[in-house]
């Protein structure tokens, strides 16, 4: 059982707003929607979107298979992820493995938010690697690592730690704006009559030219 049941993201669909939910480490088949709308209110607060509507979208062919910040000795596998039947991005029960939207832009897109989250602990596992994240100062390197090897440098930006009803997942999911990864996990007090934590710690960084 997980410590944490509202850490992730929701992952948004193509040409629809993107939101946050609880996130799992199945992918079970999505019920489509109608209209493509938000699905409704998750558990965190937020709200969710048509999970199926990311079958629409061409697999991107640069993944990420690993994310590194070095100086926090932070160091995990990345798989490329999907949706759940709530339209929640897909977490794995160990923290040690983080999600990519593989819907969304990668981290060698030109344009774009590349989003990679993963649970901060569970009970199973222990705590995550992504738990240090929020101590990660200015100007942090973040690397990745593809499948194929191709490797892209970040520079940390900026590191917030928001209740999770006020975060902007329409910002933090950006597809045209400009190029920046966003590692999110979850943080701040824990409630264990809902079992979420209350907030999401999202780290905004740029590409190192």
């Amino acid at each position: 059982m997980l410590l944490i049941t509202g850490c992730g993201v929701a992952a948004d669909a193509p040409a629809t707003p993107p939101p946050a939910g609880v996130a799992r480490s199945e992918t079970p088949a999505p019920t489509p929607s109608a209209t493509g709308a938000p699905a409704g209110p998750a558990a965190s607060g937020v709200p969710l979107t048509d999970a199926s509507l990311g079958a629409h979208t061409a697999q991107p062919l640069v993944q990420p298979a690993r994310v590194e910040v070095p100086s926090l000795g932070i160091d995990v596998t990345v798989a490329p992820e999907g949706v759940d039947a709530t339209g929640a991005l897909a977490l794995s029960d160990d923290p040690a493995v983080a999600s990519w939207y593989r819907y969304g832009p990668t981290p060698w897109s030109t344009a774009g938010t590349a989003v990679i989250a993963a649970h901060v602990d569970s009970f199973d596992y222990g705590v995550g690697q992504f738990a240090r994240l929020l101590d990660a100062p200015v100007g942090t390197e973040i690397v990745t690592t593809s499948v194929d090897g191709r490797v892209a440098r970040f520079s940390v930006q900026q590191v917030s730690m928001v209740d999770k009803t006020g975060v902007d997942w329409n910002a933090v999911f950006d597809r045209s704006g400009p190029h920046l990864l966003a590692l999110v996990t979850c943080g701040g007090e824990f409630d264990y009559d809902t079992g979420h934590y209350l907030s999401n710690v999202i780290v905004t960084a740029a590409p190192i030219a």
